[in-house]
């Protein structure tokens, strides 16, 4: 029972984007600390354009062809929370440097100080909807 409360969609959302962007503050850090680094190219997490798209598809009206033969084509692909994961991205394009490094200390800052807040607002939502689930279990007495 209560593996079917956590593995519902909100929450499978939740964990993926918390754990998302933890990957994302992480990378932002070294990326900062690399700041004097020749040749060191900055890295951040792909994660929140994918949820988007899955979100977007699943608001979509559609109706999937039948498979009858493993040999059959599907006509969309299986859209699911479960099969989108952050992917760490490497940018190697740009330069404003002598030395090769790209990273621009004003913008990570401004990444670190925006993924925190989203991170904050994640756990925010994560804790209300523990907390309504903790009030449906006891019947909304404390």
């Amino acid at each position: 029972m209560i593996d079917a409360i956590f593995s519902s969609e909100i929450y499978q959302i939740l964990e993926k984007s918390l754990n998302a962007a933890s990957q994302q503050h992480k990378l932002i850090s070294n990326n900062i600390a690399n700041v004097d680094t020749p040749g060191y190219k900055t890295s951040e997490v792909v994660f929140q354009s994918k949820l988007q798209e899955i979100l977007n598809n699943k608001d979509k009206n559609y109706f999937p062809l039948k498979i009858t033969h493993p040999k059959h084509i599907p006509l969309l692909p299986d859209i699911n929370i479960n099969n989108i994961e952050p992917e760490t991205i490497t940018r190697a394009e740009t330069t404003s440097r002598n030395d090769g490094n790209n990273v621009d200390i004003d913008m990570e800052m401004s990444k670190l100080a925006e993924n925190t807040a989203y991170y904050s607002t994640l756990a925010q939502l994560m804790s209300l909807k523990l907390t309504m689930l903790k009030d449906a279990i006891s019947e909304g007495r404390r």
